[in-house]
């Protein structure tokens, strides 16, 4: 019997021993390694990278929190904007910003949705900057098709807060009049705009890639249900920008319910839903371009703004 006894407590200590190991290894593969983590910035992402955002943008559309909606603003413009014939999406970020990279992971599935984005590097925020390290992805060297909508995507600093891209003239005078300097801002086809992220860096700081994938592949996790609802209204703002192309995405019984909320909480009468649609006008990015010196510094709304020097 006490044989049995020391054998029993045997087994057991060898357990907990297994059991803490498993998690002391899923804790720390989560975590950014400095020297693997820092040697992918900058590098272009793999063809399996694409194959996983295609994946995950073909799931997740009844993850919805409507009271994302209040972050989406209208522009009040008549008209909807094209670029290359297509209404346009303009995104205005800086690769430092930890908000910004959060929003990227909604932006691209929102994307995927659409068309095909490749050009996409390995990114991670500012080791300094609040939120250091969160994982992500940078748009400097982007290219988007797609049969519905069309993409300008602007990195205006990179991690080290230097100047990366100057913004052309007109999108620089869109994003101070309806951004007001801060970021992410994403504007889309002059119907709406939003500054700021409605996902939370706070979940993937000095985390890697795999976890964010990991946790976008578990709907039911915080990352994913704020990803996803994210995801999912700008899916409806390309939905009305593009009259509801394409209908396999557009037709959806959850996109078409944020898009009758997203119209009534704008205007309040959906028989306005048809003038959104008729009329387009161009746009085009200016050649000449506006270069940005700033200070930049967080206010109490977890956004970041900026004051000109």
């Amino acid at each position: 019997m006490k044989r049995h006894k020391q054998v029993g407590t045997i087994f057991l200590i060898l357990f907990l021993i297994i059991i803490s190991i498993f998690i002391i290894f899923n804790y720390f593969s989560s975590k950014v390694d400095s020297s693997t983590s820092l040697s992918l910035i900058g590098v272009k992402v793999s063809p399996s990278v694409y194959f996983q955002l295609k994946t995950l943008s073909m799931q997740g559309y009844n993850i919805t929190n409507t009271t994302l909606l209040k972050a989406v603003y209208p522009t009040y413009y008549t008209l909807s904007l094209d670029y290359q014939g297509k209404p346009v999406v303009i995104f205005v970020g800086a690769e430092w910003c930890p908000f910004c990279g959060a929003e990227i992971w909604a932006i691209l599935i929102a994307l995927e949705r659409f068309g095909n984005i490749s050009g996409l590097e390995y990114m991670l925020s500012s080791s300094t900057d609040v939120y250091p390290n969160t994982p992500t992805f940078t748009l400097v060297n982007v290219t988007y098709e797609s049969k519905y909508i069309s993409l300008l995507a602007y990195e205006y600093q990179n991690r080290d807060h230097q100047t990366l891209q100057a913004l052309p003239q007109n999108v620089y005078q869109l994003w101070q009049e309806y951004g007001h300097g801060s970021i992410p801002f994403i504007y889309v086809a002059g119907l709406y705009y939003q500054v700021g992220s409605t996902v939370s860096p706070s979940i993937l700081s000095g985390k890697n890639w795999t976890y964010a994938f990991s946790q976008l592949n578990n709907l039911s996790s915080p990352f994913a249900q704020q990803v996803y609802s994210t995801a999912n209204i700008l899916t409806t703002e390309f939905c009305i920008a593009d009259n509801n192309q394409p209908y396999n995405v557009c037709g959806l019984h959850e996109i078409q319910i944020l898009e009758h909320e997203l119209i009534n909480k704008i205007s309040g009468n959906s028989s306005l839903v048809p003038q959104v649609y008729a009329s387009h006008d161009t746009f085009n990015p200016t050649t000449d371009s506006e270069m940005i010196i700033t200070t930049i510094s967080p206010n109490t709304l977890g956004l970041y703004s900026k004051k000109f020097i």
